[in-house]
């Protein structure tokens, strides 16, 4: 129950923006079909007026005029309606809609972004968008506009013979009813099925998209292709299931209607020849049953409509704000003052076997420790663990004193500052990627940061220099440049603690030499953990340790350790494995 009032919440905070737009379309709509009503009205009483004995022709004209008035007012409202709807609500609320998703996945942990597919996420922001502007069309043209319709008919029918509105509200009322009844137990679970796993397909279409190259090189195209097909019958073959079962209920109801239909014509035909009904009535009840027929189908098929938006903006709700993979945003930020880092006592496993056990190690403010040790050793453990990536399953880790768990992740990242081995970009400009890191920064900032990582000159020998395109995930650009973008960044943030994980490993001996001069200089007052194979990158460290199976089994400074481990080639033992 909670989590429906947490949906319903969230949906009601999507119109946040649009508070009064939303009000002008729905009232702008029903003053249009009150309008339509009175339209109708007139009509009627334009039929029956020659048959008043004092009827004369300019008679019509006054009526004549009333009506194109009433017509125009309601084609006013109307116009008002749908022009609010597709131009004033869409220009406010699709990217309000697309900040707050995108800005609250920054709330979730590490493992929903590697549980999930990258596709799906994205299709679940773009789904909200999407569904809320066929939403907000169906609750004004479908839903709203049929409903004050569909009251307006049986109020007319109220008018002209008691006894066929209370026939008619009968059967449109229960036709709406039964069908929607049936609606949520029959046709709502399949179709929720469905886009669950369309869902899935999308995820898959995007994931096999970025590794097509992949799939090429390994002749897999045409079978992943098979794949793909099999999961879209899969989709099709519930909304199928769907269809059928809405096609059926349709069937019966629309028997009942005619059945309905047929009585009451003879009915009211039997009325007008016994001069108990006139002609304008006789043709307007004609008509208001026509109009209620196919009112009451378009009414239960906005419903139905309305119902699945709602089952997939649930779908997306549920994956996105799911409480599950929600940070810690209620805790108190983190101060850092110095950069003090310690693991007590840590264990951790990703499934069955334990990664660290009872793992210690302290760095003190300003220290610069160098690890090395095979893969699987624990070495990217530590910096998952100590980014909060992942929780171990017993022990502490401390940052000057605090433990990070107690305290809100964000502000953690803030202190810290990490280049992956493997450097990932955004499809912008390289001032873009390199900004990522300040969104603040200056020109002149950047460009001193592109210095430090000697990246610089490399960047003014292209076309466009700094606003070249990288491509998708970097991929114009080779290894070593894109790692130099990533050491951009760490020169262009401010951050107490610096974890590099095989940062230069992709750069030559001279660059990363230069690199490793310029990080020694611009970085004397930070913590510096630096993860690494070649030895020779962590010459210049305070100290060295050494690990393996999840335990420090040396440590020293680097004159000491580095002849006692030169003879290993780590980084043949960590591709071999």
């Amino acid at each position: 129950m909670k989590k429906n009032k947490d949906f319903i919440h969230f949906l009601l905070s999507l119109y946040k923006p649009v508070k009064l737009l939303t009000f002008v379309m729905i009232f702008s709509m029903i003053i249009s079909q009150i309008f339509n009503l009175i339209k109708q009205y007139i009509i009627k009483g334009m039929i029956d007026l020659p048959s008043n004995p004092n009827f004369e022709v300019p008679n019509l004209y006054q009526v004549a005029i009333t009506l194109i008035l009433i017509i125009i007012l309601e084609l006013l409202f109307y116009y008002i309606s749908n022009i609010v709807r597709t131009i004033h609500m869409v220009k406010k609320q699709t990217p309000y809609i697309s900040q707050k998703l995108f800005s609250h996945l920054n709330k979730k942990s590490y493992s929903f972004f590697i549980n999930n597919f990258s596709g799906k996420i994205t299709s679940s922001i773009n789904e909200v968008n999407k569904k809320i502007g066929e939403l907000n069309t169906r609750m004004t043209t479908g839903f709203v506009s049929l409903l004050t319709s569909m009251i307006s008919s049986l109020i007319i029918l109220y008018t002209i013979d008691l006894k066929i509105f209370l026939t008619a509200s009968i059967l449109f009322i229960g036709i709406i009813i039964t069908r929607v009844i049936y609606f949520s137990k029959a046709y709502l679970p399949l179709i929720q099925k469905s886009q669950e796993i369309s869902r899935e397909y999308d995820g898959v279409l995007n994931d096999a998209v970025l590794n097509f190259t992949t799939l090429k090189v390994y002749s897999a195209v045409e079978s992943f292709s098979k794949t793909l097909k099999n999961k879209k019958e899969e989709v099709n073959d519930y909304r199928n299931k769907a269809s059928t079962k809405e096609f059926t209920y349709g069937a019966l109801a629309n028997l009942a209607y005619i059945v309905t239909f047929v009585m009451l014509l003879l009915y009211s035909i039997h009325q007008y020849g016994n001069h108990l009904m006139t002609l304008g009535s006789l043709i307007f009840f004609i008509n208001a049953m026509i109009s209620l027929k196919t009112s009451t189908t378009s009414f239960s098929w906005a419903y139905i409509h309305i119902g699945e938006y709602l089952v997939v903006l649930k779908n997306c709700y549920d994956l996105l704000y799911d409480d599950i993979n929600i940070e810690d945003g209620q805790k108190e930020n983190i101060v850092v003052d110095h950069g003090n880092i310690e693991f007590q006592n840590v264990t951790f496993k990703y499934s069955k076997n334990n990664i660290l056990e009872n793992f210690d190690l302290t760095i003190k403010e300003k220290q610069k420790i160098g690890i090395i040790g095979v893969s699987g050793s624990g070495k990217t453990t530590l910096v998952n663990l100590l980014f909060k990536f992942y929780k171990p399953q017993k022990g502490k880790i401390f940052i000057d004193g605090k433990n990070i768990y107690d305290y809100n992740t964000l502000s953690i990242y803030e202190k810290l500052t990490y280049v992956p081995q493997e450097t990932i970009l955004l499809h912008t400009t390289i001032y873009e990627n390199i900004k990522i890191a300040k969104p603040s920064a200056s020109e002149e900032e950047i460009i001193n940061a592109a210095k430090k990582a000697e990246l610089h000159e490399f960047i003014e020998k292209l076309d466009d220099q700094y606003n070249t395109i990288v491509g998708e995930r970097g991929i114009k650009l080779s290894g070593g440049q894109r790692q130099r973008i990533a050491l951009a960044r760490i020169f262009l943030r401010d951050a107490k603690i610096v974890v590099f994980d095989e940062a230069t490993s992709s750069l030559d001996n001279n660059t990363e030499f230069k690199i490793q001069q310029n990080i020694h200089q611009y970085f004397q007052d930070q913590t510096i953990i630096c993860i690494a194979h070649r030895l020779s990158t962590l010459k210049d460290m305070d100290d060295i340790i050494v690990i393996d199976n999840g335990n420090i089994i040396d440590s020293g400074k680097p004159e000491d350790i580095i002849p006692k481990y030169d003879k290993i080639d780590f980084e043949r033992i960590e591709n071999e494995n």
